[in-house]
């Protein structure tokens, strides 16, 4: 498990994980079973909702199934890392 303080290796290979079950979840490709029955429920709806679980919280994160296709896998990694590394976008 991780924190937001982990090293950056170890948070961006759980986001790397995550955002490679949703490209192939969003394709329609076999994936985890563990998962399997709830992806596929959620296929019935606009947006899917996912937790993230880490040592010191759970991150949940509601997107849109043309979010994610829209998006590549790297992208999608990049967003879930900021997720759990609580990075804010500064506007200046």
């Amino acid at each position: 498990m991780t924190t937001k303080y982990s090293p950056l290796r170890v948070l961006k290979s759980q986001a790397d994980g995550v955002a490679k079950m949703l490209k192939a979840a969003e394709r329609g490709e076999e994936i985890d079973a563990r998962f399997a029955d709830k992806i596929a429920d959620a296929r019935s709806r606009e947006t899917l909702k996912f937790a993230v679980m880490m040592d010191d919280k759970i991150i949940t994160i509601e997107m849109p199934w043309a979010k994610i296709q829209s998006t590549s896998e790297t992208g999608l990694s990049e967003y879930i890392l900021k997720q759990m590394r609580e990075s804010r976008e500064s506007v200046n």
